[in-house]
């Protein structure tokens, strides 16, 4: 049983052979011609997407971005000991960067939409689950390039370790002079490469493909502090943000609790209620009863947690007259009554109009497809009308539906009316029919 089961995870069965397997990776590697335009016009892309906040526009780029190439390359030349190929898919990756740094950074400078959206926001704080994201990407992402077989794993990889964006939101805080922005999209790109070319390596060793060249110790442990080295640089800040992430979340989640407990409170009424997590500090206007001197410090310290023991309450109170105040909160309840109501109402108007609309449509439609009938059993006729509408009586304004015929003929009147007029009662029968036949004099 157990043996078997291994045999499932045993990853070298249906494996490629080495040699194709350094063809695969090596091209990747390629800088002229091609990649570099497919990269810039995936630049162009993902950046429009930023800019506009679509999801898909941004996806799509990822999935013709050459990015991955080079950085696989990086974490298989560490596991094969090809320096010649780790040299050259840095020179490549520096390239790719340069050459998207600039792209992204000549887009936004022209691009009349200054405002950050929330697609560029999320590249700016990378965490510890970046990280973790990387690595099992950049893993899963090795693993279908060593297979015999076609995989959609290597798209995937591409939209889930997200190469492109952090580098359009760089060039983003490029265009702005938002430091801050260009530090933490530059940041992620980083943790991204890193962890990719990190779990290649380890890929790699577990593959035990082949060396293609014997290195001597000194520089085997040189290359392990290195790569040691990167990845503690990149790993450390990404822990200490997912640590302050954590702790927001726990502050937001305590804060939106206390509010709601003086909410239900008889004594006060919640004005106004305002969260920052980031400065750990709870704004609240107050109405009501004068709450006690300590009240401050009381939320406060039902704010604290064991791991971030500050957090700040400002309390501030506009009165002592509830009579008034719940008079002030009673009008707010009403005008916001108010507005839901007027919205009731325009969203019914608005599904009235579609209704109307589309019915219109049909008719439409209606009309012109017994207008070319009639025109197709009558060629003699020199003219053919139809009219599909309402008509409105004077007397009491009331409207009755409506289809009008008129067949025009220049000599004798080839037509079956009573025949037509039967097929034309069955057609619509619940409209009134008018039917007209005339022929020149």
């Amino acid at each position: 049983m157990i043996p078997a089961l291994l045999r499932s995870f045993d990853l070298r069965r249906d494996q490629r052979e080495a040699e194709e397997i350094h063809e695969a990776v090596t091209g990747g590697v390629r800088s002229a011609g091609t990649n570099l335009w497919v990269l810039m016009f995936a630049i162009l892309v993902a950046s429009i997407g930023l800019n506009v906040n679509s999801t898909a526009v941004i996806i799509g780029a990822m999935l013709i971005s050459p990015l991955m190439g080079p950085i696989v390359a990086i974490g298989y030349g560490a596991g094969v000991n090809d320096f010649g190929l780790i040299k050259r898919a840095v020179r490549t990756l520096g390239l790719f960067v340069g050459i998207s740094l600039l792209t992204a950074t000549l887009y936004f400078s022209v691009s009349p939409l200054s405002q950050a959206q929330s697609e560029l926001l999320a590249r700016t704080t990378p965490t510890v689950w970046d990280v973790a994201i990387a690595f099992f990407g950049g893993a899963a992402g090795i693993v279908a390039l060593t297979r015999r077989e076609f995989s959609n794993v290597v798209p995937g990889v591409a939209i889930a370790t997200a190469l492109m964006p952090p580098l359009c939101t760089a060039g983003f805080g490029l265009a702005t002079r938002n430091l801050a922005f260009f530090g933490g999209a530059f940041y992620l790109f980083s943790i991204n490469a890193v962890f990719i070319a990190l779990a290649t390596l380890l890929v790699v060793k577990v593959l035990r493909l082949p060396a293609r060249a014997d290195i001597d110790p000194v520089v085997r442990r040189r290359t392990r502090l290195l790569i040691g080295g990167a990845v503690t640089a990149m790993l450390v800040p990404s822990v200490y943000l997912a640590w302050q992430l954590v702790q927001a979340e726990y502050f937001s989640a305590s804060a939106a609790r206390l509010v709601r407990e003086l909410a239900a409170d008889a004594r006060y009424i919640v004005l106004a209620s305002d969260i920052d997590a980031r400065q750990r500090r709870l704004t609240l206007t107050l109405g009501g009863d004068v709450p006690p001197a300590g009240l401050a410090a009381q939320l406060a310290a039902q704010l604290k947690s064991p791991t971030a023991r500050t957090a700040s309450v400002d309390v501030r109170f506009l009165g002592s007259s509830t009579a008034a105040l719940q008079s002030l909160r009673e009008e707010l309840t009403q005008t916001t009554r108010g507005a839901t109501a007027q919205t009731s109402v325009l969203q019914r108007q608005l599904a009235q109009l579609q209704v109307e609309a589309s019915s219109a449509q049909t008719i439409r439609n209606e009309q012109i497809a017994l207008l070319a009938e009639l025109r197709a059993e009558y060629p003699e006729a020199r003219t053919v009308n139809v009219a599909i509408g309402e008509q409105r009586r004077v007397s009491d304004s009331s409207a009755a539906p409506v289809t009008v015929v008129h067949l025009d003929f220049d000599k004798s009147v080839p037509v079956d009316e009573t025949r037509l007029r039967a097929r034309l009662a069955a057609r619509f029968p619940t409209r009134r029919l008018d039917l007209l036949v005339t022929k020149a004099q």
